[in-house]
Formats: structure tokens, sequence, C-alpha cells
């Protein structure tokens, strides 16, 4: 079954929703900070990955325009 590829913007509007949450918190409850933390971290390194295979993509196209010159 394929895998389901990270939507950028998806992933950056989740990511933007997680740093609104801590600006929104007078007093941040740990356990759930933490959770909100993890989850940054877990949407930063899909991103990371995502960003990567687009550039890999980028430059795949870039090779096949070049041999056609």
């Amino acid at each position: 079954m394929p895998t389901r590829k990270t939507n950028i913007s998806e992933s950056l509007g989740k990511l933007e929703e997680v740093a609104e949450w801590f600006e929104k918190q007078k007093e941040i409850d740990v356990e759930e900070g933490l959770k909100k933390v993890k989850e940054g971290a877990a949407l930063i390194k899909d991103l990371k990955s995502r960003l990567k295979e687009v550039q890999n993509e980028f430059n795949e196209i870039k090779k096949d325009l070049e041999k056609g010159e």
C-alpha cells in the first residue's frame, strides 16, 4: 500500500497551529506542551524529508531538460 506523501502547505499550516497554541497560553500545561512539541518535531521531520524529495524531483527534471538540449 503506497504511503501518502506529506502535503507541504498542509503540514506548514499544522506547524503554525502548534506555534499559535504556545503563543495563546498564559500558563502552559507541561504534559500538553510536551505533546505539542512532539507534534511539531514530527511535522518538521516530515517536512524536511518531503522537501528533500521535492528537491530531488526538481533536479531530475533539470537533468532531463539539459539532456534535451
